[in-house]
Formats: C-alpha cells, sequence, structure tokens
C-alpha cells in the first residue's frame, strides 16, 4: 500500500467517524442527553461479534421511544 492510498483511508475512516460523531450530537440535541446511554449499548451490543438480537434491538427502539416520551413531556 502506497503513502497516497494510506492517507486516503486513514481520510476515509476519519470522515465516518466524524459522519457518526455528527449525527449522534444531533440525535443528542433533539432528544436529550439520554440518547448517548442508548447509543454506547448498541454499539458495545454491536462490538460482541455475535451483534444485538431481535430482542435487544427491539428493547433499544422501546427505550429510544421511552426516553422521547419523558423528554417530550419534560
Amino acid at each position: 500500500m502506497s503513502t497516497a492510498e494510506t492517507i486516503e483511508g486513514i481520510a476515509a475512516a476519519s470522515g465516518a467517524i466524524l459522519g457518526v460523531v455528527g449525527e449522534v450530537v444531533e440525535l443528542a440535541e433533539k432528544y436529550g442527553p439520554e440518547i448517548y446511554t442508548t447509543i454506547i449499548a448498541a454499539i458495545e451490543q454491536s462490538k460482541s461479534g455475535t451483534g444485538p438480537t431481535d430482542a435487544d434491538i427491539q428493547a433499544i427502539i422501546a427505550k429510544c421511544v421511552a426516553d422521547n416520551a419523558a423528554i417530550q413531556s419534560a
């Protein structure tokens, strides 16, 4: 791999990371800081190698809905 290809790869990875961070910040601004906990839990489950189960995904969605309802009523 050449230096130019390495730099392009790093730039692409950095861009992807910044995109995710921007999305998380946008969600936090929209739904409140509680979303960070939900996102971290989802990331930790996806890093497990087996990924989240259907029940895990349903639980995450339910938590997001509950967080949103609590924020909207505050």
